[in-house]
């Protein structure tokens, strides 16, 4: 699991700037092996910013990423991905006419060690493979009560299950590293308080390292075992949630100064 001391992720200095305005100002951030780390601001803090440089989307102009000491910066995202970095879209990234199942699937894409002349001519180890992959997407379902929908077609399915499917699809990669961009957006309050179970049960039962960036406070503070705020771009608190929550400079920038 974790010896819940060293850091798998470090993040220093992080610059980022489009056409002259500042989408990351400085940012370093230090996130904990097996935690649950929560970023949030105010839309346009630059939340998203943060996580398209460390999935390999965005490369920054200066400052520096580091997956247990693996530097990130430069690397491709497919490559970042097969270093255990995945991530969770905050508007679910998946096939429609898929099903659930093939869609997570599609999770387990660059695991697939055989070669494709195994494939065509359908070897015994490209049918061994097939079935090691097929058994761990079996048990994300399992693991996430997809069971009744594993084999409908996406496009039909409502919103609240679409996100446990994305959820689904990025713990068949078998992350180090989990990137949860606003999970909750879209939900209700059912389908929210479903979601942090699950996000509990990925934390305890499966120790993966988790990045959750939310806009809502309230959302975050019974689950992260410490948030950072960005505002414009700059780190203005880090911490244990309650006494983020009681910052003034999070109350001023992030609440709009209200009580």
């Amino acid at each position: 699991m974790t010896d819940g001391n060293r850091a798998l992720l470090e993040i220093d200095g992080l610059e980022l700037s489009f056409a002259g305005i500042r989408a990351l100002d400085g940012v370093s951030l230090s996130v904990t092996e097996g935690a649950l780390q929560a970023v949030i601001g105010p839309n346009g803090a630059g939340k998203t910013s943060l996580f398209n440089c460390v999935s390999g989307a965005y490369r920054p102009q200066k400052g520096s990423i580091r997956l247990e000491g693996a530097e990130l910066i430069g690397q491709r995202p497919h490559h970042i991905a097969a270093l255990g970095v995945a991530r969770m879209f905050q508007h679910p990234a998946l096939f429609q006419q898929l099903t659930v199942q093939e869609n997570l699937l599609l999770g387990r894409h660059h695991r697939y060690q055989s070669r494709w002349w195994h494939d065509a001519l359908w070897t015994r180890k490209a049918r061994d493979e097939e079935v090691a992959h097929r058994k761990k997407v079996e048990e994300i379902i399992d693991f996430l009560d997809l069971e009744r929908v594993r084999k409908t077609p996406v496009m039909i399915l409502p919103y609240g299950i679409l996100k446990r499917v994305e959820l689904g699809r990025a713990l068949c990669a078998e992350p180090r590293l989990l990137l949860l961009d606003e999970p909750a957006a879209g939900l209700n309050q059912e389908e929210t308080e479903a979601l942090a179970r699950y996000m509990l049960d990925v934390k305890e039962q499966m120790g993966i390292t988790q990045i959750l960036i939310e806009h809502e406070l309230r959302f975050v503070l019974e689950l992260a075992d410490r948030v950072a705020v960005l505002d414009f771009g700059r780190k203005i608190a880090d911490g244990l949630p309650r006494a983020v929550a009681r910052d003034p400079a999070v109350t001023e920038a992030y609440l709009g100064g209200a009580a």
